[in-house]
């Protein structure tokens, strides 16, 4: 396209932020009739769920609709649902519910699980518990023979995901669940990723827990559920009322288990026309991908594996960051992994997992697509990667820590600002002299920002001031550095610098 093109007013015409979301693994704006169900439910239905009187058994009546709608997509009996806040507080009630009420013993999950899986099982592990995590293969799948090999007389239960939130993998549950079951072993999946998107059909997968969240199929945050067949005992995470058949305590939060329910029915009404759309809007962007950067590698399965709306992308010899940072400037999300772990600088544990090397994860990003995706969006998308991966904005670099020296701090040349947040500036004091401005909302001290002078920017991990540092460098600063590493790597090679510095000023 030629230097004419306006594309912040043609976005701006278009009604641009829900086309330019391409982060919908992490989370999913919410359906209309998701919000109007929850507005109704806000006004009308305030009564306790628990409560005898009328207002109190009308919010019951909206609970228990819920829980019909979420098992009607699970096709389980609807009194095997219990309501949690979402899917990590259901992973982990699964996971330390079965190793409490078993008194312990060996759990098999895989190293490509959600950081709630892991999490819940490192705790295990510190209680004393024994725990086997599996490698996935380079398509991001675990072998059952795997899965086999590493049950133990003393095994109590195995957890594998249904599909992965990175790479859009769907794992072999049935062939697992034909080993856990021949062993006596309870299968439980994190379906997180697949609820309302694929089938969930908990006979077929043969799982005998099943965990899911609303704000992955356009509900809300904060509210999610298990499926607990109930034929091998798990001990609540909660406790102090009767509330879920005494599986979990605390008062319904009504208008959020509405909202899951409506998002359950309107997922699973559109389920079968989404796979198709979005599958095809995949491959169309596979195959941009593939034009700009033929050297770029799809992490994922074969088609038949794969979720039809996550794309795993490794662009060899450029850096995931800088790309997430690059496309966030034309207004466009993506991912760099997990949501979980956005502000770390690390590579994947799930790409580790598979055996990627930490070179090519780190050239990684996730492109997770969903209901708001369109044709159009998917054009727009490969036209700014097209720019972002030519090369990175005049002015801008990164700057090696080492090269912070008290000489270029104290630097008249040097203009420093500490994006950090407040909780981590009261940890560990800023540098003399810097800025001390907020990640969010960068944009508006542009004006303030001397032209002469390099500017320096440092938050506590480098992954927040990368993508400051590259706006301001695209609205024209001709001298930009970011702190690779942040503050952390800055103060782990110069541990005595910062305080020799503020003494010096205190003393000036």
């Amino acid at each position: 396209m030629s230097g004419w093109f306006d594309w912040r007013e043609w976005l701006q015409q278009l009604n641009y932020q829900p086309l330019l979301y391409f982060d919908h693994n992490a989370t999913t704006p919410v359906a209309p009739a998701v919000r109007r169900a929850m507005a109704d439910a806000l006004a009308g239905a305030f009564g306790n769920a628990s409560s005898l009187h009328t207002l109190g058994r009308t919010s019951r009546g909206l609970v228990e609709t819920a829980r019909r709608a979420v098992a009607a997509e699970l096709r389980a009996p609807p009194e095997r649902v219990f309501f949690t806040s979402g899917g990590t507080e259901g992973n982990n009630t699964v996971i330390k519910g079965v190793f409490a009420a078993r008194g312990g013993g060996h759990v098999i999950t895989t190293k490509i699980e959600h950081e709630s899986v892991l999490g819940a099982c490192h705790q295990l592990e510190a209680l004393g518990g024994r725990v086997t995590y599996l490698p996935a293969g380079p398509d991001g799948r675990v072998r059952s023979d795997d899965v086999r090999a590493a049950l133990r007389s003393d095994t109590i239960l195995v957890s594998v995901m249904h599909a992965n939130n990175e790479t859009g993998v769907i794992q072999p549950l049935e062939e697992i669940a034909a080993v856990t079951r021949a062993a006596g072993v309870p299968l439980h999946t994190d379906a997180v990723q697949t609820f309302g998107k694929i089938p969930t059909d908990v006979e077929r997968l043969g799982v005998e827990f099943l965990t899911l969240t609303a704000h992955k199929i356009n509900g809300p945050k904060g509210v999610g559920a298990i499926y607990w067949r109930g034929t091998v005992p798990c001990v609540p995470l909660i406790y102090g009322g009767d509330q879920e058949q005494k599986q979990r305590a605390g008062t319904e939060g009504v208008h959020q288990l509405v909202g899951l329910g409506v998002a359950a029915r309107l997922a699973g009404a559109c389920r079968p026309t989404e796979f198709v759309r979005l599958r095809a809007l995949r491959r169309r962007l596979v195959a941009g991908i593939r034009r700009l950067y033929p050297a770029a590698v799809i992490n994922e399965a074969a088609p038949d594996h794969q979720l039809p709306g996550t794309i795993n992308v490794t662009f060899p010899g450029k850096s995931g960051l800088r790309l997430l940072a690059g496309l966030d400037c034309y207004e466009i999300a993506v991912s760099i992994g997990s949501a979980c772990t956005a502000d770390r600088i690390e590579p994947s544990h799930v790409l580790l997992g598979m055996g990627i090397s930490e070179e090519r994860a780190l050239s990684t990003i996730r492109i997770s697509l969903g209901r708001t995706t369109r044709r159009l969006s998917v054009l727009f998308f490969l036209w700014a990667l097209e720019r972002v991966l030519r090369s990175d904005p005049p002015g801008f670099a990164y700057l090696d820590p080492a090269h912070l020296t008290a000489d270029v701090i104290r630097s008249p040349h040097t203009f420093l600002i500490d994006l950090r947040f407040p909780h981590e500036r009261l940890l560990a004091p800023s540098l003399p002299g810097a800025r001390e401005w907020s990640p969010f909302g960068f944009e508006r001290h542009h004006e303030e920002i001397p032209r002469d002078r390099r500017v320096i920017l440092m938050c506590a991990t480098g992954a927040l001031s990368t993508g400051a540092g590259y706006r301001l460098a695209m609205a024209g600063h001709p001298d930009v550095r970011v702190v690779f590493g942040g503050y952390s790597a800055w103060r782990g090679l110069y541990p005595d610098l910062l305080d020799h510095l503020l003494k010096e000023r205190s003393s000036a």
